[in-house]
């Protein structure tokens, strides 16, 4: 309605000017014209830079998300720096109900934070607010012209568990390998006292037969395996820490 209005203003101001025949009426109707022109382009100029009859709309969706690492002892949100940079990142996720992996989006319009709280379920929290008309007839007015629907900005509140971590992709990977390289590590260990102990068993006393050997075998390697899984946290701990003094790029 806007536009209507404007040009109609430009119309009247230039016929009443032009066109009247008397000055009288070519003041009066040209000024009516020249007073519609300045309001409608006014109004139009108002909108479009600090969005007058708009105010702020805001839309809040909690999801339950869940860690993108295959270890279910870790629990991990990343993140990408954008642009090298240390306060704009990009976060990966993954809906607790799915398996694909979600970005949030590189935007100047985006703000993520980040927040560890003690509660059993992670969350993200997005807050999307708009600009909308205050009323009906400003939506009606700036028809066609208006910025009804247009987005503010997204805000981004990751709510985690106390046991979570938050590493870069980089320091990521460097914990990922930094893991397998202790699981290899912890194999061989395993392999390497399992087979000691049976042999130093088999030297003290050569009646064993073989089925009590085997079961030698079996005992020493869940004696083994408890001991490693008593140290698994404190050791992945440990790899968290070291991960965390890893660049972020």
């Amino acid at each position: 309605m806007i536009l209507i209005a404007l040009f109609l203003g430009i119309i009247i101001f230039v016929g009443g000017f032009l066109l009247m025949p008397t000055k009288g009426q070519r003041l009066t109707i040209g000024g009516l014209g020249l007073i519609i022109l300045v309001a409608s382009a006014t109004l139009m100029i108002g909108n479009d830079n600090w969005h007058w009859g708009m105010h702020h709309h805001t839309e809040t969706a909690t999801t339950s998300i869940a860690s993108i690492s295959p270890d279910k002892q870790l629990n991990v949100l990343i993140y990408q720096p954008v642009r090298k940079s240390n306060t704009e990142k990009v976060y990966v996720y993954r809906k607790a109900t799915q398996k694909q992996q979600r970005h949030t989006t590189a935007s100047l319009k985006t703000t993520n934070s980040v927040h560890y709280r003690h509660v059993h379920q992670a969350k993200l929290i997005t807050k999307t607010t708009t600009w909308r008309y205050n009323s009906g007839f400003w939506r009606w007015l700036f028809s066609w012209t208006g910025t009804h629907h247009e987005l503010v900005g997204h805000q981004n509140t990751f709510v985690l568990p106390n046991s979570w971590v938050t590493l870069s992709t980089h320091q990521a990977k460097w914990l990922s390998s930094a893991v397998k390289k202790r699981e290899a590590a912890a194999k061989t260990t395993l392999t390497q006292t399992v087979t000691t102990t049976v042999k130093k068993e088999a030297a003290a006393n050569p009646s064993l037969t073989a089925k009590e050997l085997a079961q030698i075998k079996q005992k020493t390697e869940k004696s083994v395996q408890k001991v490693a899984q008593q140290q698994a946290v404190t050791i992945l701990n440990q790899l968290i820490k070291q991960a965390k003094m890893q660049s972020v790029h």
